[in-house]
């Protein structure tokens, strides 16, 4: 009986000394998780509990290259499947787990995301004897905004001081994962740090607790690649401890595969089909993953949709004389598409035709008018003085015969071509018949007649008509004159 309580008075005696002594812990490296990897074709994934100093001390001894530096943890190791044996050879399947016995390497994974979350800022806490405790303790020379859980200053009781916390990591859109690890970096400041009573874990879609992975008494990493563990789709590492394990901080790896949408098969857009738009369809692969489809027009978006069955888009804000690039990209949750492009335009009223022609004085029966042709038309108006007389269709001959001229007459002739979208400017000329050149009163004949009324258009006897102006004027120099006289008399006597 004097025996036990001596023993009790030493370890009551110890625990007073080690709780006055400021308990210092600085960062061990964590070792390397890929442990003896040479030949990357056969791996396996191991997990290794060494839960006190005897087994540490046989890995570490036996299994250098591990880099054990952790000390009494739960080891996560990458090895070659041909050196399984000799870890079999000595320990059991207690402490030596296989987690994935054709593990491989995601170095080829195409995306890789991770988070790190301070130990202060967890999701949750519990305890039911107030063992939390926002402090750094035994590390906070290395760390700041920590959390310590499990037993804490009531020396003379230490046990059953539990307390854990959680944090929540949500990842991002996959379609494969990969590789999940977590690391929790802290230590364990108990001031009799024979063992570890720190653990972390993951909590599943009803709130419990899954797997047990040992953490460290030392200040570092423990770093373990964990199983697809999700609660309500989010990713919540718990660490709970009853020996003032302090948490620095939380980080979580993400390696994943996601599959990439498949370009649009094809893109077409309508070039001068409409005169206010522009219609745009496009085919998609009907086997690719793709969740939606995003139009550009010169680079800026105009339309975005996830609803696959749509595959046409009417461009109404566009304008005449303009072409416009429409580039259409495929989406999904993990990719967007490269853009396939095509051009379109819209329809435009048609120019104005050039060069017309209305003859003069080639025919006293009629008079021809002669245009050249424009694109983009439907027909041409042609007028007489402002009044229209007839439509010439493309493809009609591109003249029109005026059969229904007046004695005298000089007429102004004008085309105008058009479309459905509008009307070009008219282009004009004046012509006339032939017959009545020197003919002042519009007899048919050409006589000494003609040349008393020009004679008294001269001398202001007369005043001319409008019509007698022209016809008269012999030489067309816009003036009733002498010289006038003189070709219509040599008209009579020729």
């Amino acid at each position: 009986m004097i025996q036990i309580k001596a023993i009790i008075f030493f370890l009551l005696y110890t625990c007073i000394i080690f709780a006055e002594e400021v308990l210092v812990k600085s960062f061990s490296p964590a070792g390397k998780l890929d442990g003896m990897v040479l030949d990357k074709s056969q791996l396996t994934l191991i997990q290794l509990n060494l839960k006190n100093d005897s087994l540490y001390q046989i890995a570490n001894s036996n299994f250098p290259e591990l880099d054990l530096l952790n000390g009494p943890a739960t080891y996560h190791r990458i090895i070659e499947t041909g050196q399984l044996l000799d870890f079999e050879n000595y320990f059991n399947n207690n402490i030596l787990l296989i987690l994935d016995q054709d593990y491989t390497l995601p170095d080829n994974s195409r995306l890789y995301w991770t988070e790190t979350k301070q130990g202060n800022n967890p999701y949750g806490t519990w305890t039911e004897d107030e063992a939390i405790e926002y402090t750094c303790a035994c590390i906070e020379n290395d760390a700041n905004e920590c959390i310590k859980l499990g037993y804490d200053e009531s020396w003379y009781n230490p046990f059953d001081y539990w307390a854990d916390a959680w944090w929540d990591f949500t990842p991002p859109y996959y379609d494969y994962i990969q590789e999940i690890r977590v690391t929790v970096r802290g230590a364990q400041c108990d001031a009799l740090p024979l063992w570890s009573e720190s653990y972390m874990g993951l909590k599943d879609d009803n709130g419990i607790w899954s797997y047990d992975y040992e953490l460290s008494i030392n200040y570092t990493d423990n770093t373990y690649i964990v199983p697809s563990t999700f609660s309500n789709g989010i990713l919540m590492p718990t660490v709970g401890s009853d020996d003032n394990y302090v948490v620095d901080f939380v980080r979580y790896d993400f390696f994943y595969s996601c599959i990439n949408t498949e370009n649009a098969i094809s893109l077409t857009t309508s070039e001068e089909e409409s005169c206010s738009s522009i219609d745009v369809s496009w085919e998609l692969d009907p086997n690719a993953i793709t969740s939606g489809v995003r139009l550009y027009r010169d680079s800026i978006l105009i339309y975005e949709s996830s609803d696959l069955n749509e595959t046409s888009f009417t461009d109404f804000s566009v304008y005449d004389n303009f072409e416009y690039e429409y580039c259409i990209e495929t989406l999904n949750n993990c990719s967007s598409s490269d853009w396939i492009c095509s051009v379109g335009s819209v329809k435009t009223a048609p120019e104005a035709v050039s060069n017309v022609v209305a003859q003069d004085g080639l025919s006293s029966d009629y008079v021809e008018i002669l245009w050249e042709p424009v694109d983009n038309v439907d027909g041409y108006r042609v007028y007489r003085d402002s009044s229209w007389l007839s439509i010439v269709y493309p493809h009609e001959s591109l003249q029109y015969i005026d059969e229904f001229i007046e004695d005298g007459a000089v007429y102004n002739y004008c085309i105008e071509s058009y479309n459905d979208c509008g009307n070009a400017s008219w282009h004009c000329d004046e012509g006339f018949g032939s017959s009545y050149l020197g003919d002042s009163n519009f007899d048919g004949s050409i006589d000494v007649l003609d040349v008393v009324s020009l004679v008294n258009f001269i001398l202001s006897i007369n005043e001319p008509t409008e019509s007698q102006s022209f016809w008269m004027d012999i030489n067309q120099d816009s003036s009733l004159n002498v010289q006038d006289v003189v070709l219509i008399v040599n008209i009579i006597l020729n």
